[in-house]
């Protein structure tokens, strides 16, 4: 364990790596936190034990990508960062399984994983410089969850710190384990607010061997109906996403709804497989068009708040109701960029350069509640989170949801205010 002599070297004096101006914002309005950044597991362990006996509050953070989303917040003392934590721990190559610690970026982790022919199917906005603790803490997912799911699901194991500096495990390095409480999927998108995750073991997946994305433009209704039949299909496309005209137009494509589908596989099925879709599409009078890989890095870009103003929402609603919440979005908010997962519902809003009004949102999450499903706002203008409950959570497990922050942290020290409303009662 490392020298508690040694934790003065530990504290920085500012964020060790750059932050957009609404975290830094963010940040000041939490009391300017002291930033800490642990070299190695050890120590992390070391000072999280130290913010126990002290009663710190801590903001448990990776490389700092979203420290401006979610809740806005309570006043913190410390901001405990895993960047110093970024090591791998094992690869087992021939078993698809990989070990890391938390502070590694997704991009770093998939450099290791193609030396080996490998990756992790997994594509969330922002993702390739986050940490991976802060993407399971925060259960992003992206368009490949699809065909793969979403990162809980290829999550096997665990390692957290819980409030008093004390580690606790799920799972394991096999992927068949079945050894204790399921702890990832109870960290996955918790928000830091029932611990601070060390490592992490996913299951890892054999790289395709060829690419191929397909964009079909056109008449909404037609869509649609394009989107029915595909589901109803053999097809295997990898990613299977929804744009709204003005995301089209984002990427460079006509300002039309578009669906956009990927393949990963051997050529011969990618090729076949665009060639079904193209047809299918042309007896619906839709245009189709084969269009570079890079389109899904160019899809994630946009919908990574790049201004003050921008905000961004997180959605999900009934498959079967997608087409009347198409037309209630249109009549609502024209200008907002959307994207949905076409076969699960799933999706996101963002208003990429203005705030749109409280009672825009109010409306759009009542046009999901209404669908079954919910419409949350992730990040957002301090001045529009303080005028409505940004996570909007209709559901009836809240007071099980409190049970379990009380259990795993009773003084309310983890990320306060972040996670739900109502959650440290």
């Amino acid at each position: 364990m490392a020298a508690a002599a040694s934790l003065a070297d530990w504290k920085a004096a500012s964020a060790p790596f750059p932050l957009s101006e609404r975290s830094g914002g963010e940040l000041a309005r939490l009391g300017d936190p002291d930033w800490w950044v642990p070299p190695d597991l050890d120590a992390l362990a070391e000072l999280m034990q130290k913010a126990a006996a002290e009663g710190w509050r801590v903001l448990p953070a990776g490389r700092g990508t979203r420290l401006d989303w979610g809740g806005l917040g309570n006043p913190v003392n410390a901001v405990i960062s895993t960047a110093g934590c970024d090591r791998l721990i094992e690869h087992a190559a021939a078993d698809l399984t990989v070990t890391v610690e938390a502070g590694m970026t997704l991009g770093q982790l998939q450099a290791i994983l193609a030396e080996a022919g490998q990756w992790l199917p997994f594509d969330p906005i922002a993702g390739d410089s986050s940490s991976l603790g802060a993407l399971v803490a925060t259960g992003m997912s992206g368009s490949l969850r699809h065909r793969y799911g979403s990162l809980r699901d290829f999550l096997i194991g665990i390692a957290f710190l819980r409030h008093d500096g004390q580690w606790a495990k799920g799972g394991g390095r096999v992927v068949k384990n079945v050894a204790g409480y399921d702890m990832m999927k109870l960290l996955h998108g918790s928000w830091g607010s029932l611990g601070l995750i060390g490592k992490l073991t996913f299951r890892t997946y054999p790289l395709p061997s060829a690419w191929g994305t397909i964009a079909c433009q056109g008449d909404r209704e037609a869509i649609l109906q394009l989107r029915s039949q595909l589901i109803r299909s053999d097809l295997t496309p990898v990613a299977f996403d929804l744009l709204a005209p003005a995301t089209a137009e984002r990427l460079g494509l006509r300002s039309q709804w578009t669906l956009l589908l990927r393949f990963g596989s051997v050529a011969v099925s990618v090729q076949e497989q665009q060639q079904v879709v193209e047809a299918q599409a042309t007896r619906l009078g839709l245009a189709a068009m084969t269009v570079e890989e890079t389109v899904w890095s160019q899809l994630n870009q946009a919908f990574e708040p790049q201004t003050n103003a921008a905000t961004l929402s997180k959605l999900a609603l009934l498959p079967s109701q997608l087409p009347q919440f198409l037309t209630e979005l249109e009549a609502i908010a024209p200008e907002a960029l959307g994207r949905i997962h076409a076969a699960s519902g799933a999706g996101w809003l963002i208003w990429p350069e203005t705030t749109p009004t409280v009672e825009t949102i109010l409306r759009l999450r009542r046009s999901c509640e209404v669908a079954e499903g919910f419409l949350s706002v992730l990040a957002a203008p301090v001045s529009l989170k303080q005028q409505l409950d940004i996570w909007g959570y209709p559901g009836q497990g809240l007071a099980v949801m409190r049970a379990i922050k009380r259990q795993f942290d009773p003084q309310f020290r983890l990320a306060p205010g972040r996670f739900l409303a109502g959650l440290e009662e």
